[in-house]
C-alpha cells in the first residue's frame, strides 16, 4: 500500500457577515500550494496544469493507493476543480476520529485532535494574517510553507495513532464504520463539486410573492396590536411580550414565578424540572396572586424635552454641560406614555400548568395552535396571521436568502456536506442548509431546484418508512415484521387515532420510535397503544437503556456505537439520556447507515453505466439526481438497482442479514416540487 498524506491551501473571500469562504466553487478563491508528502509545492492557479508543479503531484497521486488527509473532502474538491486525478481510496482522520469518539461531540480541528492525544504541537503563524482578513495568496511564502508541512507532519501522526487504536479489541467492531464513511466522502465530495441548479426567474417569484404576504400580515399585526395594547408598542418576535397582548397580565415577580411552577433545570438530574400538579382552581388562584393586569396606554409628547429626549443640564456654578443629557421623565424617547382604565391585551384566561414559562405564558407554535379554539374570533384570527408571519419570515430569511447568498450568478449552488456534526452520524449541510427544505405547496422553495439541462429532470427516490422499518429490524419485532409484510400503512394508522392528517402523523409514528412520549391526550394514548402492539420494540429500548447504563455504550449491528459515559437509572426507572438512547441507534442506522450505503450503490452504478446524469443531493432517507433528458429510464432503473444492492452491501459490509424489505418510491418532474410516481 502506498500511502500519501495531502494538504492544500487557498485563497478565501470574506463575506459581509464577516465568515471566511475558500470554497472551490467561488471564482474569486484561488489554489496557493499543495503539500504532498515530501514535497511542498506553490502553483499559479491561472496556470493550472502547464507547469511541473501539477505534474509532480499528479505523478504522487498517480502511484497512491490510500489518500490521507484532516477535512480530507475539502482538499479533494480543490484537487478535483484544478484538474488532478485521482480514484484510489482515501482516509479523513477527522472520520477516524470522529467514529472514535462514539457520539460524545468534541472538538475535530486537526490542533484539537493532536492535543488531546498529546501528539506534535501544531502552531499557527497565518492566524494573526487571517484574523486581519489577509488570504494564503497574500501571506510570506515561507509562513505559508511552513504551516502547511506542519499539517502534514501532525495529520501523518495523527492516522497512524488512530491505526493503532483500531487495532485495539474495544474498538476493531468500529472499523467496518470508518470505512463506509471514508468511501462516502468520496460520493459527497462529487456531489458537491456536482452542485444543484437553481431557476433564479423562480426563486423570485416565491421571494416577491411571500414578501408582499410578509408585508400585508405585518400590517395588520401591528393594528391588532395597536388595538389591543393602546399606544404601548410591543415586540411580538418576544414570547414574553407576546404573552402581554394574549393574556393581558404580566409576571410581578420571575424569581419566585420560577420557584412556584418549578421552572428551569434541576442541578442533579441536568433535566427540566417537572411542573407541580395542580388543580384548575389552585392553578388560577396561583396565577392571580403573581401577575398584575396590563391596561392600554396613550402617549403625548415630553413636555419637558418638547419630545427631543434630551435636556441641556445646568452646572452648580450656573453653566450648561457642554452636551445634552437623556430627559429622565420619558427616558430618553421623547414620549410619555399614560396607562387608561381599558384592560389591554386579548385578556385569555391560562388553562393549563404546562403552558407557564419563565416569562409567563409559552407562545410557541404549538401552543398557540392549540389556543384557535378559543370563542374569540380577533385572537383566533391574530393567532393565525402570527402563526404564518413567523413561517414567512423563516421560509425567507433561512430558505430564499440562504439560496440567494451562496447561489453563483449562473443558478449553480453547491451546499457543503458534513459528515462530522450530528451526534448520530446522520448527514448534515451548510452554505446553504439543504437538508431540511419544506415540502408541499404551503411554501414552494423546492419549485427553483431544477436540471442543468434543458429538457432535463429532477428525480428523488426514498425509502417507505425507513424509520420504522430500521426500528422493526433492530428490535427483530414481530408485529412490525407482519404489518410491513401485509403492506399495513402505519402513518395512516397514526393518523386515525390521533385524528390528523398522514403526513402530520408521520413525526407522531416516529416519536415512540425515538422514546418520546409527551403530547395532547390522543398523542399520550397513541404512544402507549404503540408500544403495547410492537412490544417487542418496547423490550429492545429497555435493553438499550439496561446497556447504556451498565456499560455506557449502545451498538448497532454495523459496529457503530454511541457512548453515554454518564448514564445513570433515574428514580422513575429509566436511563438519564432516555431520548438519546432510544433514538441514536434508530437514526443512525437508518440515516448513517443505510442511506449513505444506498448513495455508494447508485453512484457506482452511475460510473459503471458512464451516464450524463449526477447525483446531487441526499435527504435523510432520500436521494436526489439531476437526470440527463437522455437518460430518465435508465435512471430510474439504475436507483431502483441501487435500493436493492442494499441489502447485500450491508452483509458484505457488516456482516448483517437484513431482514426487512426496504420498500421504495421514486418520483420525477421538471423541478423538485412538482413531480409524478414513476
Amino acid at each position: 500500500m502506498t500511502i500519501t498524506v495531502v494538504d492544500v491551501e487557498t485563497s478565501f473571500v470574506t463575506g459581509e457577515n464577516g465568515k471566511t469562504d475558500p470554497s472551490p466553487f467561488n471564482s474569486k478563491n484561488k489554489l496557493v500550494s499543495v503539500g504532498i508528502n515530501n514535497e511542498y509545492l506553490f502553483f499559479n492557479h491561472d496556470e493550472r496544469q502547464d507547469n511541473g508543479a501539477f505534474i509532480k503531484v499528479q505523478n504522487i497521486l498517480d502511484k497512491t493507493t490510500l489518500l490521507i488527509g484532516h477535512n480530507l473532502k475539502f482538499d479533494l474538491a480543490w484537487l478535483y476543480e484544478v484538474g488532478f486525478k485521482y480514484s484510489g481510496k482515501v482516509y479523513d482522520t477527522m472520520i477516524g476520529e470522529y467514529v472514535l469518539q462514539r457520539g460524545v461531540r468534541k472538538a475535530l480541528s486537526l490542533k484539537e485532535c493532536c492535543n488531546r492525544r498529546k501528539l506534535s504541537s501544531k502552531s499557527d503563524a497565518t492566524q494573526d494574517f487571517i484574523n486581519q482578513g489577509i488570504s494564503f495568496e497574500m501571506m510570506p511564502s515561507k509562513i505559508v510553507e511552513e504551516y502547511g508541512r506542519q499539517d502534514i507532519a501532525v495529520t501523518r501522526e495523527l492516522y497512524h495513532s488512530q491505526v493503532d487504536d483500531f487495532k485495539q479489541a474495544k474498538n476493531r467492531n468500529l472499523v467496518p464504520t470508518v470505512k463506509m464513511m471514508n468511501s462516502f466522502l468520496q460520493v459527497l465530495t462529487k456531489m458537491e463539486m456536482n452542485g444543484i441548479q437553481i431557476d433564479l426567474d423562480a426563486l423570485h417569484d416565491v421571494e416577491t410573492k411571500f414578501k408582499i404576504e410578509y408585508d400585508e400580515l405585518r400590517e395588520k399585526i401591528d393594528t391588532i396590536i395597536w388595538e389591543r395594547m393602546g399606544d404601548t408598542r410591543i415586540n411580538p418576535a418576544s414570547p414574553e411580550q407576546l404573552s402581554w397582548l394574549i393574556y393581558g397580565v404580566k409576571v410581578v415577580d420571575k424569581k419566585k414565578w420560577a420557584e412556584a411552577f418549578n421552572i428551569g433545570i434541576d442541578p442533579q438530574t441536568k433535566k427540566q424540572k417537572k411542573k407541580p400538579k395542580l388543580s384548575r382552581t389552585q392553578f388560577t388562584r396561583m396565577v392571580a396572586q403573581m401577575t398584575q393586569p396590563i391596561y392600554k396606554t396613550r402617549s403625548h409628547q415630553c413636555i419637558h424635552c418638547s419630545g427631543q429626549g434630551r435636556i441641556q443640564k445646568i452646572k452648580v456654578n450656573g453653566e450648561p454641560y457642554k452636551n445634552l443629557s437623556p430627559c429622565h421623565h420619558c427616558s430618553g424617547t421623547g414620549i410619555i406614555y399614560e396607562e387608561t382604565k381599558a384592560r389591554a391585551g386579548f385578556t385569555l384566561n391560562p388553562s393549563f400548568v404546562s403552558d407557564v414559562s419563565e416569562g409567563g405564558f409559552k407562545t410557541d407554535r404549538v401552543t398557540l395552535g392549540k389556543l384557535t379554539n378559543t370563542d374569540d374570533a380577533e385572537l383566533n384570527e391574530f393567532i393565525e396571521c402570527i402563526t404564518r408571519y413567523n413561517a414567512l419570515e423563516t421560509y425567507l430569511n433561512t430558505f430564499v436568502e440562504g439560496i440567494k447568498s451562496h447561489c453563483n450568478k449562473d443558478g449553480s449552488l453547491h451546499p457543503k456536506f458534513m459528515q462530522c456534526v450530528t451526534a448520530t452520524g446522520r448527514l448534515s449541510s451548510r452554505d446553504p442548509n439543504f437538508q431540511n427544505q419544506p415540502r408541499g405547496k404551503t411554501f414552494p422553495i423546492r419549485r427553483v431546484v431544477t436540471s442543468r439541462w434543458e429538457g432535463g429532470k429532477i428525480l428523488e427516490m426514498d425509502f417507505a418508512q425507513l424509520e420504522f422499518r430500521t426500528a422493526v429490524f433492530l428490535s427483530q419485532d414481530r408485529q412490525g415484521m407482519a404489518d410491513i409484510q401485509n403492506k399495513v400503512d402505519i402513518h395512516q394508522f397514526t393518523a386515525d387515532v390521533i385524528g390528523v392528517s398522514r403526513q402530520e402523523a408521520k413525526g407522531h409514528t416516529f416519536k415512540p420510535l425515538y422514546g418520546g412520549m409527551s403530547g395532547t391526550e390522543s398523542e399520550k394514548k397513541y404512544y402507549k397503544e404503540f408500544l403495547v402492539k410492537y412490544k417487542d420494540i418496547a423490550k429492545w429500548h429497555d435493553q438499550l437503556e439496561s446497556d447504556a447504563i451498565n456499560y455506557k455504550v449502545v451498538s448497532l449491528p454495523s459496529g457503530r456505537e454511541y457512548a453515554f459515559p454518564f448514564a445513570r437509572r433515574m428514580p422513575w426507572g429509566s436511563s438519564s439520556n432516555s431520548t438519546q438512547v432510544k433514538n441514536y441507534p434508530v437514526q443512525g442506522f437508518a440515516t448513517a447507515d443505510i442511506v449513505p450505503l444506498t448513495c455508494i450503490a447508485v453512484d457506482n452504478l452511475m460510473v459503471q453505466n458512464k451516464v450524463k446524469s449526477l447525483l446531487i443531493n441526499t435527504i435523510h432517507d432520500s436521494v436526489l439526481i439531476d437526470v440527463h433528458p437522455d437518460e430518465e429510464d435508465m435512471i430510474i432503473d439504475i436507483v431502483k438497482k441501487g435500493a436493492r444492492n442494499v441489502v447485500p452491501m450491508m452483509k458484505e459490509h457488516y456482516d448483517i442479514d437484513f431482514n426487512v424489505p426496504l420498500d421504495t418510491d421514486v418520483k420525477v418532474g421538471y423541478n423538485w416540487l412538482e413531480m409524478r410516481e414513476v
